[in-house]
């Protein structure tokens, strides 16, 4: 069975959040506690800490970030070959993939690194991809084709929408008829209000007021943070099937942990400005990330789930850092 948290977050102490080198003001609670645990798994691992600037100025330790020389051996992934599976992936990316290194290999909060955590072992097992889509996701395929990260059929190419869009991952499958399928999905950890400063093209609304999936796409509320990004998700995966027709069904799916309740109320405002009758067309859907892991661990991956739990999911490190703090009184 495994772990989970409390029903609500705690405000971690300052001097909890200092002695971890993990004080961020502008964390929100779950962003607070997702880093801390990082430090803390860094640190009983016994990976040294790594740096953080903005730009070359302002160099300071930061507790949920890894030291150069443990970032290149990789251990910000669970296991050896999903290691080895993001050097390859980052080698052969996609021509326009946009991938930040750094925060790939250094990042422990970083969703990226979650992503191949997650998706990496079905790209290297087919036969459990097909498992957990069926147990977390409520697709029974007949069998899974591939697992592409980073992905999309078309960056800047006016045939999709215009832009550079990309899936954090994409799972095609082929259908018990026969039919080919995929989910597109975006995988959100601490982020709280995904951002982009990117306008929405011309193109990208002209497929997005034939899709018939928003109440109303030319709302602005859908061109701008922290809504932009799913619109553009969304409106590319449609595309995929209806002017493409490069597979004959396909879903947009956002994974995030259920505690993080800012991403939730993201997620649910964009679910506002969703027609319900476009479910019809491309159907949108959120999985927690818990989910995911659980459906890990009942296909027969439980030391995978194990880590996978402990080093993102389980917030006993943080109650208990909390629950034996007491202030320093220097009288």
């Amino acid at each position: 069975m495994l772990s989970y948290q409390k029903p609500d977050l705690p405000i971690p102490p300052r001097e909890v959040l200092e002695r971890f080198d993990v004080q961020e003001p502008l964390d929100t609670r779950f962003q607070s506690c997702a880093r801390l645990l990082q430090a803390v798994w860094r640190g009983r691992k016994g990976f040294a800490v790594g740096n953080y600037s903005r730009g070359k100025e302002n160099v300071r330790t930061l507790g949920s970030r890894l030291d150069s020389s443990a970032a290149r051996a990789g251990v910000n992934y669970l296991r050896p070959d999903i290691a080895k599976l993001v050097r390859r992936e980052l080698a052969y990316r996609e021509r326009g993939a946009l991938i930040d290194e750094a925060r790939a290999w250094e990042n422990l909060l970083s969703s990226s690194a979650l992503v191949f955590n997650l998706f990496g072992p079905m790209k290297l097992d087919l036969v459990l991809a097909k498992k957990v889509l069926k147990a977390a996701f409520g697709i029974d395929a007949k069998q899974v084709d591939a697992v592409h990260f980073e992905t999309s059929p078309g960056r800047g190419d006016d045939a999709y929408i215009g832009d550079h869009t990309a899936l954090d991952v994409l799972i095609a499958y082929t259908g018990k008829d026969a039919k080919s399928g995929f989910i597109g999905i975006e995988v959100k950890y601490s982020e709280s209000r995904p951002g982009t400063a990117t306008p929405v093209q011309e193109r990208h609304l002209e497929v997005a007021r034939r899709s018939k999936l928003f109440v109303d796409p030319d709302d602005n509320a859908l061109h701008r943070a922290p809504l932009r990004q799913f619109f553009a998700e969304h409106t590319l995966c449609y595309s995929m099937v209806h002017e493409r027709r490069h597979f004959d069904r396909g879903a947009f799916v956002i994974v995030s942990p259920t505690l993080n309740h800012e991403m939730a109320a993201t997620i649910e405002t964009y679910r506002r400005y969703l027609d319900p009758a476009g479910a019809n067309f491309l159907p949108f859907g959120v999985v927690n990330l818990e989910s995911i892991v659980a459906a890990i661990s009942d296909a027969g991956e439980t030391d995978l789930a194990r880590k996978l739990d402990e080093r993102y999911l389980d917030l006993s490190p943080v109650y208990d850092l909390i629950d034996d703090w007491e202030p320093d009184f220097n009288v």
